[in-house]
C-alpha cells in the first residue's frame, strides 16, 4: 500500500509561528520577573493573582467578541494586526509604573491587545490548513510561541548583564524597568512581520449580515467541552504563581547563590553587583529567566509532535493526559514544603520540565477539538467562547489561589502554597473525568502523516 504524501504546514501558518515567537520573545522579556518586579515595588501573592486575574478574564471577553466580528465580516488578519499592535506598544509600560496597583492597567490593556487577535488569529490558521494535519500545526504555532519564550528570559539577562556590569548600575529596579522598556523591540518586529508576510487566507466575504450571537447555534457536545474548560480554568492559576514558588525557595534556601559562589568565573562577575545583599538579589532575579527559558525549551520541543499525535490517535486522549501531568505537578508543588530546601531547588526545575509537557499536550489539541467539533463559517465564534470560557475560569482561578496561598501562609506558616497548588491538582482530576464520560469525539479523516 503506498502512503499518502506527507502535507506541509502553509506559509502562512509559519509566518504567523514567527509572530507568535517574536512577540513572546516580547512577553517573556518582562513576564518571568513580574514576580520579583512586584515584590520590589512592595506587594505580593494577592495584587499579583488579582494582576492575572483581572488581565486574562479581559483577554477573554475580548476574544469572544473578536471571534464573533472576524466571522461576520470574513477578514480575520486586520483583526491579529490590531490587536499584535496594541500589545507590542502598550506592554514595555510595565517598565514605567510606580506601584503594583498599575501593573494591572498595563496588562488589561496588553491582554486587549491579546483578546483581538486570538480567536480571529485560530480561525485563521483553520482555514489555512488540512483538517489532517490540526493538531500538527496548531502544535507548531504553539512551538513557535514557546520558542519565543526561551529567547525571551534570555534577552532579558543579557539585558540585565550589560545593565549591571557594562553600565555599572547598581539599583535592580531600575535595571528591571529598562529591560520591560527594550522589550517593545521583538514587539515591533512582529507586527512588521505579520504585515508583510502573512496573507489573508479567510474568506472576505461577510458571514452574515447580523451581529446576534446564541449559544444554540452551536450542539450540546461544543457546549459541554467549554463547561468541562471552565471547571478545569477554575483549578488552572497563573503560571505566576509557580515562579512565586520558586522564588520563595531560592530565597529560603540561599542554594542558588552559594552554586554561584562556588564557580569562580562566575563569582567574580558578580562582584561587580555591589555589596552582599546586592548580590544576592541580583543572583536570585537573573536565576528566574533562566528557569523560565528552561521551562519553554520542553513547551517548544514537544509541542508539535504531540499536536501531531492527536490527529493520529484523537484529541480527548492527549488532552486527558495533559490534564493528569497538570494535577501531578501541581500536587507534587503541594508537597515541596516537605523537602529540604536545598532539594526544593532540585525538585522545582524536574517538577518546571514535567509541567512543560502538560502545556505541550494540550495547548494545540484543545484548539484543534474546537476546529474538530465547528463548521468552517462559525469557528471564530467558537474559538472566541473556548477562550472565553477559560477567561470565566481565569479572574476566580487566580483570586482564589492568591488568597488559598496568603491566608493559609498565615494561617499555618510555610504551607499556604500547599494549600492553593493541591486545591488546583483536585480540580484538574475532577475535569478529567467530566472530559472522559461527557464530552463525544467526532470521527475525523485521518490521512498517513
Amino acid at each position: 500500500m503506498i502512503s499518502k504524501p506527507k502535507i506541509r504546514i502553509p506559509q502562512a501558518v509559519i509566518m504567523l509561528g514567527l509572530v507568535s515567537l517574536l512577540t513572546d520573545a516580547a512577553t517573556e522579556m518582562i513576564y518571568p520577573l513580574v514576580p520579583v518586579y512586584i515584590a520590589a515595588l512592595g506587594s505580593g501573592a494577592i495584587v499579583l493573582g488579582i494582576i492575572e486575574g483581572v488581565a486574562e478574564t479581559t483577554a477573554s471577553m475580548l476574544k469572544l467578541i473578536s471571534g464573533i466580528i472576524s466571522d461576520k465580516i470574513g477578514k480575520r488578519k486586520l483583526l491579529v494586526l490590531i490587536g499584535y499592535s496594541i500589545s507590542s506598544v502598550i506592554r514595555p509600560l510595565t517598565g514605567v509604573v510606580t506601584s503594583a496597583w498599575e501593573i494591572i492597567i498595563v496588562r488589561m490593556f496588553d491582554r486587549v491587545g491579546k483578546g483581538i487577535r486570538t480567536a480571529p488569529r485560530d480561525a485563521l490558521i483553520a482555514s489555512s490548513v488540512d483538517e489532517s494535519i490540526r493538531g500538527r500545526s496548531y502544535g507548531f504555532e504553539r512551538a513557535m510561541d514557546h520558542t519565543g519564550a526561551v529567547i525571551g528570559p534570555l534577552l532579558a539577562i543579557m539585558t540585565l548583564l550589560i545593565l549591571f556590569i557594562g553600565f555599572g548600575l547598581k539599583d535592580s529596579l531600575l535595571a528591571l524597568r529598562w529591560t520591560f522598556i527594550l522589550a517593545i523591540i521583538p514587539g515591533i518586529l512582529a507586527v512588521l512581520t505579520l504585515f508583510l508576510f502573512v496573507k489573508e487566507t479567510a474568506s472576505k466575504k461577510p458571514i452574515g449580515n447580523s451581529f446576534d450571537f446564541s449559544l444554540k447555534n452551536f450542539d450540546k457536545n461544543f457546549r459541554n467541552y467549554l463547561l468541562v474548560m471552565i471547571l478545569f480554568t477554575i483549578g488552572n492559576s497563573s503560571d505566576a504563581f509557580l515562579l512565586f514558588r520558586v522564588e520563595e525557595a531560592i530565597q529560603k534556601s540561599g542554594a542558588v547563590v552559594k552554586l554561584v559562589n562556588s564557580i569562580d568565573p562566575f563569582r567574580r562577575m558578580v562582584l561587580h553587583f555591589g555589596d552582599e545583599a546586592a548580590r544576592t538579589k541580583i543572583i536570585n532575579i537573573l536565576f528566574l529567566p533562566l528557569v523560565w527559558a528552561f521551562f519553554h525549551i520542553i513547551k517548544a520541543a514537544f509541542s508539535t509532535p504531540l499536536g501531531t499525535l492527536s490527529d493520529k490517535i484523537g484529541r480527548k486522549i492527549v488532552i486527558n493526559t495533559g490534564w493528569g501531568i497538570y494535577a501531578f505537578v501541581y500536587i507534587s508543588f503541594a508537597l515541596l514544603v516537605f523537602l529540604s530546601p536545598g532539594l526544593q531547588i532540585i525538585a522545582t526545575f524536574v517538577l518546571f520540565a514535567v509541567y512543560a509537557l502538560f502545556y505541550a499536550f494540550t495547548e494545540g489539541t484543545e484548539k484543534a477539538f474546537v476546529a474538530d467539533l465547528v463548521s468552517d463559517e462559525k469557528r471564530g465564534t467558537a474559538f472566541g467562547l473556548f477562550n472565553f470560557s477559560i477567561g470565566l475560569g481565569a479572574l476566580p482561578a487566580s483570586i482564589i489561589f492568591g488568597f488559598l496561598y496568603s491566608y493559609f501562609d498565615k494561617v499555618i506558616p510555610g504551607y499556604g502554597g500547599t494549600v492553593a497548588f493541591g486545591f488546583g491538582g483536585t480540580i484538574a482530576l475532577i475535569s478529567m473525568m467530566l472530559l472522559a464520560l461527557k464530552i463525544k469525539e467526532p470521527s475525523r479523516g485521518i490521512s498517513q502523516v
